[in-house]
């Protein structure tokens, strides 16, 4: 059983990280990965302190701070006071941002839509049954980290 699931592994996981690269390349993204997940996160989730952004990312602070102030240059987000806690910044999505995320999800959406329309209905019936496990498999993950919320979406 365990060789089973060890090749499952090692067959799984070049299909999903080929897949998200195919997507990602054929759609137009400004963004590094780090940067479009953090602002997935604020479009998803809503304003949120850098330091929690840093332990989502599993970066540093000032790796964030970065990331932040490109994100902020690009007219994607804002900072602004924490109001519970003066000493900590909240940053938030700007109406770009969430414009360019929607375009983005969008223009991903349509690439593997396109894609799909390409498969017979076996093989788009098989890949729909798939994605209730899939779907559990990222909660597994989540559970080992608990502060972790469940994916955004897209980076």
């Amino acid at each position: 059983m365990t060789s089973s699931i060890t090749d499952l592994a090692r067959r799984l996981r070049p299909v999903v990280s080929r897949l998200y690269y195919l997507v990602r390349r054929e759609t137009p993204h400004a963004l590094t990965l780090t940067q479009g997940s953090v602002l997935a996160e604020l479009v998803g989730g809503g304003s949120s302190r850098m330091s929690r952004l840093a332990q989502l990312e599993g970066v540093r602070m000032p790796s964030m701070t970065d990331v932040v102030g490109r994100l902020e240059r690009l007219g994607m987000v804002s900072r602004r006071p924490d109001p519970d806690d003066g000493r900590a910044v909240l940053v938030e999505a700007t109406g770009e941002g969430r414009r360019f995320y929607a375009e983005m999800v969008a223009a991903r959406e349509e690439q593997l839509r396109e894609r799909l329309l390409g498969l017979d209905d076996a093989d788009r019936a098989a890949i729909d049954a798939a994605l209730p496990a899939l779907t559990k498999l990222i909660r597994d993950f989540h559970r080992e980290n608990p502060k972790e919320e469940l994916i955004r979406d897209e980076r």
